[in-house]
């Protein structure tokens, strides 16, 4: 699998807290990974660890233009791109892994989704062969959830230096524009738990740490309220029609608000 596979942890110096036990558990659960494992930040840092190697970016760089320039440092032809406020906390099998690597070299897809916040239900998993088309003309329909990327690919995603959140918001728009093809695996081969949202430690994950032991150290909670406006207006952007999705829009922005969607 080193031959055509390596992993990408984006990252940044306001999270290197999340840096150990990130780290710690991904090991962990993905016991008896060959892959080159690497992970980007914008400053020096006085932290090793062990089977990672650190890529350290321009500080003027933003989260895209870090990840482009990581890519440069990485010899193969796919990319699982992960961040750092994932948590893997499954086991995750070497060989479904070898499999979906070599899988996407061959059919030579783009964009191989290894995880779906969305889709994430064990009794629902399929087997490992199954790849699902994914349909770019649905809203965010290309993430920043772990997947393997071609190289290639994932570097012309990097057009202009945005925050991680405008960068989201316009893969789906390059995939379109580059006819790239995209698929999804709904097999559970990587699942996370997503950790922070606006900077802050999520509840769920709160919970996890606490019922396992995990110390991030002193990083706040995000407050109920917004946690659930934040779960309010995912659910609004997967399942609600457009047409509401646009009214309800124009009434936010006459109340002073703003979407990384428009």
């Amino acid at each position: 699998m080193e031959e055509n596979l390596a992993v990408l942890i984006s990252s940044c110096n306001k999270f290197s807290d999340l840096w150990k036990e990130n780290i710690r558990l991904y090991h962990e659960n993905w016991q008896g990974a060959s892959v080159k494992t690497y992970l980007v930040t914008d400053k020096e840092m006085d932290m090793v660890f062990e089977g990672v190697e650190i890529i350290i970016a321009p500080s003027e760089y933003d989260f895209p233009m870090r990840i482009k320039y990581a890519l440069q440092y990485i010899g193969t032809p796919y990319v699982l791109l992960t961040l750092d406020d994932y948590f893997t906390i499954t086991p995750i099998k070497c060989d479904n892994l070898l499999y979906l690597s070599n899988r996407a070299e061959k059919d030579h897809i783009d964009y191989l989704m290894l995880y779906d916040r969305r889709k994430d239900n064990p009794h629902k998993f399929s087997s490992i062969d199954v790849l699902e088309p994914i349909d770019l003309n649905k809203k965010y329909a290309v993430t920043l959830y772990p997947a393997i990327w071609n190289k290639a690919f994932l570097t012309k995603t990097v057009k202009d230096d945005l925050s991680p959140w405008l960068y989201e918001v316009s893969l789906t728009k390059t995939a379109l524009e580059e006819g790239a093809s995209c698929f999804f695996s709904p097999a559970g081969t990587f699942r996370i738990l997503d950790v922070v949202r606006k900077g802050k430690v999520l509840h769920k994950a709160d919970r996890y740490f606490k019922k396992c032991g995990i110390d991030i150290g002193d990083r706040p909670k995000i407050s109920r309220l917004t946690e659930l406006k934040l779960a309010i207006i995912d659910r609004l952007d997967w399942y609600a029609p457009k047409w509401l999705v646009s009214m309800l829009k124009k009434i936010g922005r006459k109340f002073g608000m703003h979407f990384y969607s428009d």
